[in-house]
């Protein structure tokens, strides 16, 4: 199917993480899209320009943007030369331009190894080039002009345009980083997920150098992810239209709001907290966000009623040197946040049990290649008896 011919409104597919597809859906709609058709870690949807613009300014969840040019069957490598050599690449490309192809393949039989069917996209794009010209576009693996998508199934390839450019989960605000940060993209899903209302003060005890408050201050402010970045994929095309461009960016601006009530974030290394302020500064949330250099282990005060979500080390991505860590954890939430909801995202599902509290909902996410629970715990004030509430 040739899906060269412009029209209003066009195919896209929204990139995402396992576990935020339903998420995504709903920042979809929100914006406008129609004909949503959940995938596997993506979403097709359909909307105009101005929607491609507004998707990659302000979802959350998404990591790219891809635009489909053109779906064909192929049963074998020729085939997929000549059908991808049929594309007008003209359209898209100039002989000036640079490019990059990434692929992938699932469920296919034929096609199995993604850099060799790279290579035969590459070769029929420059021989169609070089047999009208006598030159060619060049490849560039760090910073193409144009970066195109091809996505085999079974024996169907769909070839796209990346609209998004670098992965959109790159915001521009973790010029600090600490260890084994969070993705920007799971954090946000995970702040969406728990469904916090804004109104109760959000915590985050382990903050590290700050991602899940900043995104949290993001949300609270209606502040897009992506509105202080200054490249776009999409902005190489030869049909960018800058003035679109420019009012959408004003009117995503002027729907950002005030928020009056303070986010915490808490971390004992001072490192992290140094971090936490140098990037809550590049993200404009100073302001909301309040930062604390303190020992989760050592509260001394009752915090009632907090909205808190944790990334706390879990082995594989930083070592936990104490063994009863998570039980300790569970004492201080048990004793110190009554009224509270805590959000916990681990891989280690042994030791977890020992915080002694049962979540009240599990959601299965993956933190890079680690596949990890989403676990909701919810403490009701009642009768403390051996540091369990009951």
């Amino acid at each position: 199917m040739n899906l060269e011919k412009s029209s209003s409104n066009f195919l896209m597919i929204a990139k995402t993480m396992h576990g935020l597809e339903d998420v995504l859906i709903n920042e979809l709609k929100a914006l406008g899209a129609t004909k949503i058709n959940k995938q596997i870690r993506a979403i097709e949807f359909y909307g105009d320009t101005a929607l491609l613009y507004k998707s990659n300014i302000s979802l959350r969840t998404a990591l790219r943007i891809l635009k489909p040019i053109s779906i064909f069957y192929v049963k074998n490598e020729n085939e997929l030369y000549k059908k991808t050599k049929d594309i007008n690449w003209e359209n898209y490309l100039s002989l000036n331009d640079t490019f990059l192809i990434n692929t992938t393949i699932s469920d296919s039989k034929e096609f199995n190894h993604n850099q060799y069917i790279s290579q035969k996209i590459k070769d029929a794009i420059v021989d169609q080039f070089r047999e009208k010209y006598g030159r060619r576009p060049s490849i560039n693996k760090y910073t193409p002009t144009i970066r195109i998508s091809a996505h085999i199934k079974n024996n169907t390839c769909q070839i796209s345009l990346d609209s998004s450019g670098e992965s959109l989960h790159k915001r521009g605000y973790r010029i600090q980083k600490g260890e084994a940060p969070i993705n920007e993209v799971l954090a946000a899903g995970i702040i969406l997920l728990s469904n916090w209302n804004k109104e109760t003060i959000f915590k985050d005890p382990m903050c590290g150098s700050g991602t899940i408050i900043i995104e949290a201050g993001m949300i609270a402010k209606n502040q897009a992810p992506n509105i202080k970045r200054e490249k776009f994929g999409f902005m190489n095309w030869k049909d960018f239209e800058i003035n679109i461009f420019k009012n959408i960016k004003r009117e995503i601006i002027e729907k950002e709001q005030k928020y009056s009530k303070k986010i915490e974030g808490c971390d004992y290394h001072f490192g992290s907290i140094s971090a936490s302020r140098k990037n809550t500064s590049v993200a404009n949330l100073s302001e909301n966000i309040q930062l604390k250099r303190f020992n989760f282990f050592k509260q001394n005060k009752l915090h009632e009623k907090r909205h808190i979500i944790f990334n706390p080390p879990y082995g594989e991505r930083l070592e936990i040197l104490d063994e009863n860590f998570y039980e300790k954890m569970g004492s201080i939430l048990k004793n110190y946040y009554i009224n509270s909801t805590i959000w916990i995202i681990t891989s280690d599902y042994e030791n977890i049990k020992s915080i002694g509290l049962k979540p009240s909902k599990k959601i299965q996410l993956f933190n890079g290649s680690l596949e990890c629970k989403l676990l909701k715990y919810e403490l009701y004030s009642g009768t403390k008896k051996n540091n369990t509430y009951f």
